[in-house]
């Protein structure tokens, strides 16, 4: 048996595990059919509950077991980051993005929220675009940034295809946001890209 076999069969009886807890007859069924869906556990846990629906049926009970099991991953990942974020690519906070948003079938932004300090004010997701996509309006972020008076933001945003290069689009977006925030006094501290496993920076291509 192949790796990748053998990964897909440890996949499939670990989702049938945590299934049985509601579902002990049709774990087996239903582990299966996610996994023939979306291809991953990690995936499938990015999933909204409508796409979940899709494939489970009225299995109500199933979709709210695994969005439990996906916020308690999120919640002990939050658990790692440091009290100070020195640096925008700091491991646990990579680790933290990669699992909250690489496996997200839709471009996503979320933006990290910093005081003088760089302690974390709030995390806040920004809107949901295509898988190609997703189009937000810097003074939007900016305005969130006075309400919470904060000093500095690092943006992040997924790349579903797996490419890591920013786009053209990506770039014309973090330079115009850079400029508002050196108006406001602001500091962008780097936009991250997330593509599955993978992630790049702004900072780390030298194009801020």
């Amino acid at each position: 048996m192949s790796s990748e076999a053998t990964e897909s069969h440890r996949d499939r009886q670990v989702l049938a595990n945590l299934i049985r807890i509601v579902e002990p007859d049709e774990a087996a069924r239903l582990s299966g059919a996610l996994l023939v869906e979306f291809g991953s556990i990690g995936r499938m846990l990015g999933e909204s509950e409508a796409a979940l629906h899709r494939v489970l049926g009225k299995k109500r009970t199933v979709v709210k077991l695994l969005k439990a099991s996906e916020e308690f991953m999120l919640a002990r990942l939050r658990e790692d980051l440091p009290r100070k974020l020195i640096s925008a690519t700091d491991r646990n906070l990579v680790k933290y993005l990669q699992a909250r948003m690489g496996a997200r079938s839709t471009e996503r932004m979320r933006i990290l929220f910093l005081d003088s300090s760089h302690h974390l004010l709030c995390e806040q997701e920004f809107g949901e675009g295509s898988p190609h996509r997703v189009y937000i309006q810097p003074r939007t972020i900016l305005k969130r940034a006075l309400e919470l008076d904060a000093s500095g933001l690092i943006l992040v945003h997924n790349h579903p295809g797996g490419n890591l290069s920013p786009s053209t689009s990506d770039i014309e977006f973090t330079v115009s946001i850079h400029s508002l925030c050196l108006e406001l006094d602001i500091s962008l501290l780097d936009h991250i890209i997330i593509a599955n496993n993978r992630w790049t920076s702004f900072r780390k291509l030298k194009i801020i």
